[in-house]
């Protein structure tokens, strides 16, 4: 009898928790692939084994963008060394002191563009976003206001005409060390390389395992719980987490493609690929599959949580996305935080 009630009891639980997951997350029905808006690479996503990726043939015009909105951050971070001019920094700000500074101040390697709310109306009204937990217009917190410059950058009209077709994103807190990053970034771009990000390398062997489900638990904390001013309602990432599971994901899908002896960097990132710290990442748009990437990881900004650094190991997942991890044998010194070519401040600064 108790082992009946049982059974009954767990096919009940089960039938509760997919219909609540399918409920929250209606926007995405199981074993849809991602809707992209650019519907010239839907091919990309029909292609299952995307191990190819063919040199793009466009000469690379590499640029920079950060986002510095409200006071979370202070003061842009400007590079210890000189830049070459021809790859343009771009500060998206909605602060006034930082889009006009005192004329007495050093000259300042960023253009400061002003924070325009009209690139994403298209997205609030969007069927699939309308009402959606992270909808842009609903939910204008800034930090995903942030979270927009940084996953649809390729929308943004400046970067449009400045013909940036490899864009590194910067966090605000990233300060670059040598004034040769950008070349050096620009010629990996050259080489084939796309997604260049450092590994996830925590003080702890548990954020060490490339493992997204530490992330999650390192989650469950005051910024995604609804508590800190500025980031918005509680993000559910433990929920969000569940819905990858349910959807297919699985913990280092990766370690049977043919390219990822080729992409994880040194030896010690053998453990720590999968998971990764989104505070400097390049990007090159001339490839067929960032673009539908960088849409991937927007839709699930808006349709489950904030914490992009969840999304993204799920996007590369779902569109079978090389990641070229850092260190690699290039750049073998160094972590996230501190490396040979920036260093991450803390927040505040």
């Amino acid at each position: 009898m108790k082992r009946a009630w049982r059974r009954r009891f767990s096919i009940a639980f089960v039938t509760t928790l997919l219909f609540f997951l399918r409920q929250l997350h209606k926007q995405t029905q199981p074993g849809e692939v991602v809707l992209l808006r650019s519907q010239e690479f839907q091919s990309l996503i029909d292609d299952n084994d995307n191990d190819e990726h063919p040199p793009a043939a466009v000469a690379v015009q590499l640029c920079g963008i950060t986002a510095m909105l409200g006071d979370y951050e202070k003061t842009p971070k400007e590079p210890m060394e000189p830049l070459d001019p021809q790859f343009p920094l771009f500060l998206i700000t909605d602060q006034e002191h930082l889009l006009h500074p005192p004329s007495n101040t050093t000259t300042s390697a960023w253009t400061r563009v002003r924070v325009n709310s009209s690139l994403w109306q298209e997205d609030c009204i969007d069927d699939e976003y309308v009402g959606a937990r992270n909808n842009p217009c609903d939910q204008p917190f800034l930090f995903n206001i942030g979270k927009f410059y940084k996953m649809q950058f390729h929308r943004i009209p400046e970067l449009i005409e400045a013909k940036c077709n490899v864009v590194i994103w910067f966090d605000g807190t990233i300060q670059m060390k040598t004034g040769a990053f950008v070349e050096i970034m620009a010629d990996r771009a050259e080489r084939g390389q796309n997604f260049v990000v450092y590994v996830q390398d925590g003080n702890t062997p548990e954020w060490t395992d490339g493992q997204v489900s530490t992330e999650v638990r390192r989650s469950n904390f005051n910024k995604y719980l609804g508590k800190w001013t500025g980031f918005g309602p509680h993000q559910h990432v433990d929920i969000q987490y569940q819905y990858y599971l349910w959807m297919g994901f699985r913990e280092r899908w990766f370690e049977n493609k043919t390219w990822f002896q080729d992409t994880m960097g040194i030896e010690a990132n053998y453990r720590k690929y999968g998971l990764y710290v989104t505070c400097m990442v390049m990007f090159d748009l001339r490839r067929n599959e960032t673009i539908p990437f960088l849409d991937c990881w927007w839709r699930e900004n808006i349709l489950r949580s904030t914490q992009d650094q969840v999304s993204f190991p799920y996007c590369a997942w779902k569109l079978n996305v090389a990641i070229h991890a850092l260190p690699d044998a290039e750049a073998p010194l160094g972590s996230y935080e501190d490396n040979t070519y920036y260093r991450k401040m803390k927040h505040g600064n």
